[in-house]
């Protein structure tokens, strides 16, 4: 008979956490009372002794695994309704007793049917055993009544079912297709919900899981993460096995691969765990496996389950962290800049016609460690600012380098690195403070200079770290020009956001401006002029740049001083400030134009 139940999961919980400590302080409890009863001999009143504490725990052990039970289910059971912390849904048993009784006798009737279709494999026999595997329909997400069911079914049944219906379905040669697992689901989903349900529980027979990670054929496995939501353990061993016969050379789509996307994209903690293993990342990360399954959502599959393990705050912190370490070394290699781009040919990477999905959350989530990918940089080239921690060293300048190189080298990552970038930019704030310092003592004015010095620095090292990128990438003078002009103005842009853009709005901007800088504006936009300038190539070109560029940074800069409230830099300061610019921007700007060729 059904029931209807609601629960709160996360309270439930948290209540039968506290139904625990409760049972272990009466058993610690019980021998004390029972000495000081004994002691008291007859002083003890007539009634209940120490026994009581006994009925005590065996009330809420008996509590707490109905509780327990009932919070498993309805968290894998079809159809429950959720509002808020509460799921709701309707039972097929009162109780986990029930519910096992109902397994058991389902498992007695399978495993007749499977082993009369042995003896006779007959159309009639087999549809007699499609029968009792689909009348489990709903009732396996019961861990209980799926104990059950396997307790009497048997480990050579389950694999013995699972071939028979592989070889009526699977018409692909390394796996069941979207359209092929669709029709097995009708006779193995209860199958391999049953084991998905148990293994949750820690109540799936062990030498059945050890033979589904064994000596079941990849496609069955693979099958297993596409059916049913598997317990993270068994995604993660099953999704290594899986990726060691992945990128192979046998013709078809590798459609195991397609499974254990679609199993990483429904369990965050499981993809960052899977990543946080450099052989994984490097072999889930291989262009064969990213760009293998050409024409279907595989790679939105991919993307969807990086965006939600490598968001800024999703999930465990140091895996999401060594997830990301691992990323970055395995794409700062050229021969995986292939898999952030959609067109492929021949393991050669070329101009994509469409974004990459995968390039594009990479580069939406990396800035989220910018001040850490900063100090490894800086440290690599000799700018005593901030030492990167321990964790940080696996990874060094020609890395970073190389991994930039491969989301510039792929279609649609520019906009996202932009904004990223600039938001570090915003964040900065530095026309908020004096770059040389304006306190009444020098103690103060010391440490104004240090804080705008380091601003300075990590400004520039993000600017260094994204151009020495650009030059690995494999782009037309067009396309690097472009990209150039984009992320050099970039700071100016930050300047204006930290609060002149309404001075900007009016012309008072342009007014600041001085010189060729002021007469190149006046004639077009900024970034026409300095895409002019890198277009036209000849002597002079970087000094040409550099001027026009700092003389714009430097009156957005004394126009967000005036937005904060503070007093524009007199001549002296600026001539400082300038040649500090000159020296963040020179060696950038040189280094790109040398690799473009100018």
């Amino acid at each position: 008979m059904a029931e209807f139940v609601g629960i709160d999961p996360a309270g439930v919980r948290r209540l039968i956490t506290s139904m625990d400590d409760a049972v272990q302080r009466a058993q610690t409890l019980r021998p004390s009372l029972s000495a000081s009863i004994a002691e008291a001999g007859t002083d003890w009143p007539a009634g209940p002794g120490a026994e009581v504490l006994d009925g005590v725990g065996r009330f809420l052990d008996e509590t707490r695994r109905d509780l327990t039970w009932r919070t498993q289910t309805i968290e894998r059971v079809e159809g429950a309704s959720s509002q808020g912390g509460l799921r709701s849904a309707e039972f097929a048993f009162g109780d986990a007793a029930a519910a096992r009784t109902a397994g058991t006798l389902a498992g007695k009737r399978t495993l007749a049917a499977w082993q009369a279709y042995q003896k006779d494999p007959s159309v009639q026999n087999w549809e007699k055993v499609q029968g009792v595997l689909r009348e489990g329909q709903g009732r396996t997400a019961d861990a209980a009544y799926s104990a059950g069911l396997f307790a009497t079914l048997g480990t050579g049944a389950f694999v013995g079912i699972f071939a028979a219906v592989s070889a009526r379905n699977q018409n692909d040669t390394r796996g069941y297709s979207p359209a092929n697992l669709a029709k097995a689901k009708k006779d193995l989903g209860p199958l391999a919900e049953a084991f998905a349900s148990t293994d949750a529980a820690g109540t799936l027979p062990r030498d059945l899981r050890d033979r589904a990670l064994g000596d079941l054929p990849i496609a069955d496995m693979a099958a297993l993460l596409g059916l049913a939501r598997q317990a993270r353990e068994f995604v993660l061993a099953a999704g290594a096995k899986l990726l060691q016969y992945s990128g192979s050379r046998v013709d078809g789509k590798d459609w195991n691969i397609y499974w254990l996307a679609k199993a990483l994209s429904r369990d965050v903690g499981a993809t960052q765990r899977f990543l946080a293993s450099a052989e994984n990342a490097a072999l889930l990360l291989r262009p064969e496996v990213v760009n293998g399954l050409d024409g279907t959502d595989f790679e939105q599959l991919l993307a969807t389950a990086l965006d939600g393990a490598l968001a800024p705050g999703t999930g465990d912190v140091t895996l999401r962290r060594d997830a990301w370490l691992n990323i970055i070394n395995t794409l700062s290699r050229k021969n995986f800049w292939p898999s952030l781009t959609s067109d492929h040919e021949k393991g050669e990477w070329i101009s994509a016609s469409a974004p990459s999905s995968v390039g594009q959350v990479l580069a939406k989530h990396v800035p989220q460690y910018f001040p850490e990918l900063i100090a490894v940089w800086n440290q690599g080239h000799n700018v005593p600012v901030i030492t990167p921690t321990e964790d940080w060293r696996g990874v060094d300048s020609e890395k970073i380098a190389g991994f930039f190189g491969g989301l510039l080298q792929g279609h649609g990552t520019l906009a996202p690195l932009k904004t990223g970038y600039g938001k570090f930019l915003l964040d900065l704030d530095l026309g908020k403070n004096h770059p040389f310092g304006d306190a009444p003592t020098e103690a103060e004015r010391e440490e104004q200079r240090g804080i705008f010095y380091r601003k300075a620095v990590d400004a520039g090292a993000l600017a260094s770290m994204i151009f020495a990128g650009l030059h690995e990438a494999d782009l037309s003078a067009e396309a690097t020009n472009e990209i150039i002009a984009d992320l050099l103005l970039l700071p100016m842009d930050a300047l204006i956001g930290w609060g002149a853009g309404e001075m900007v709005s009016k012309g008072v901007w342009v007014g600041a401006l001085t010189g060729k800088t002021a007469d190149a504006v006046g004639k077009n936009d900024l970034k026409g002029v300095v895409e002019g300038l890198l277009n036209e190539g000849g002597p002079g070109e970087a000094s040409d740049l550099i001027d026009v560029l700092v003389d714009s940074q430097l009156a957005a800069f004394n126009l967000s001083r005036q937005a904060h409230g503070e007093a524009p830099l007199g001549d002296s300061d600026l001539r400082q400030l300038k040649d500090l610019f000159y020296g963040r921007l020179e060696p950038v700007l040189k280094d790109a134009l040398r690799a473009r060729g100018g």
